[in-house]
């Protein structure tokens, strides 16, 4: 099935190809001196919300596309750690190279958590309320190499869950050639028509690809499920176009969804799921 979400897990899809590549992230930024003829993007981050109590890191990201897709590039474009204390700071990324860059993003990370690249607090001219919106693109050209006031606004709200749901995803069959992403996503209720796929409760696309079987972590409010879903999504399709694969049922094979509870501060195992790699077309 194909859908559409939320733009706030829009964002989060459009930036989990992030999730290859090692971050080497350096200390807090004291200061941005000006470097003429270094390519850069400048702005100032300003914090909203309380940083939930494990936060590590907050990172800058620029990426040539949207959503992105060379880790490469992505890795040569990052700013330093940001002050997120402060309640706003300001960042600098120098971009390897002159030319458009489609998204600016604004990127969180728990202390002792593999990095989620999905965690995504903001984005350069793109709201998470009101419906799907898209980033706007910055240009960095001769003329103008060094581009100013790219501000972004960060909600930690979008990562201050407070829960998880783990369990081990077993993959049956062959997984595609084309195989690019895979995720997960928890619903409080199970979606019944495309609009209400818009609001999925939690979303991590940055599951590995071509194992037998995966244990996974989701991090999510507390609250009950009713529909927890495997996603799969094609190499070179939209982000619009990720295909349920497997879901958390009553016993397996029954096709019933099966709803779990998460309460504040606990962890909910054993949230198994099968996954029929042969929906993935």
């Amino acid at each position: 099935m194909m859908m559409d979400f939320h733009a706030q897990h829009i964002v989060r899809l459009a930036l989990v190809s992030l999730a290859a590549m090692a971050v080497a992230t350096c200390s807090v930024d004291q200061g941005i001196e000006p470097q003429v003829g270094v390519p850069a993007i400048r702005g100032t981050i300003t914090f909203e919300g309380d940083p939930p109590a494990n936060t590590h890191w907050v990172v800058v990201v620029a990426s040539r596309d949207f959503p992105p897709s060379d880790v490469v590039q992505l890795a040569l474009s990052q700013s330093a750690r940001l002050n997120f204390n402060a309640g706003s700071a300001d960042y600098e990324i120098k971009v390897p190279s002159l030319g458009s860059y489609a998204a600016i993003a604004v990127v969180w990370k728990a202390i002792d958590e593999p990095v989620i690249w999905s965690d995504v607090l903001g984005l350069y001219g793109a709201s998470f309320t009101g419906g799907i919106s898209f980033p706007d693109t910055v240009h960095v050209t001769a003329d103008a190499p060094v581009v100013e006031d790219v501000d972004v606004t960060a909600d930690f709200s979008a990562v201050d869950r407070g829960a998880v749901l783990g369990g081990r995803i077993t993959y049956e069959g062959n997984w595609p050639d084309n195989t690019e992403l895979m995720g997960i996503a928890a619903y409080r209720t199970r979606p019944e028509n495309l609009l209400e796929f818009f609001r999925p409760a939690a979303l991590n696309i940055s599951l590995p690809t071509q194992v037998d079987e995966f244990d996974y972590r989701l991090a999510t409010p507390p609250g009950t499920y009713e529909y927890t879903v495997v996603l799969w999504l094609g190499r070179g399709a939209s982000v619009f176009d990720f295909k349920e694969i497997g879901f958390y049922e009553t016993s397996p094979g029954s096709g019933e969804p099966a709803e779990v509870t998460v309460a504040l501060g606990d962890t909910v195992a054993d949230v198994d799921i099968t996954v029929d790699l042969g929906l993935a077309k």
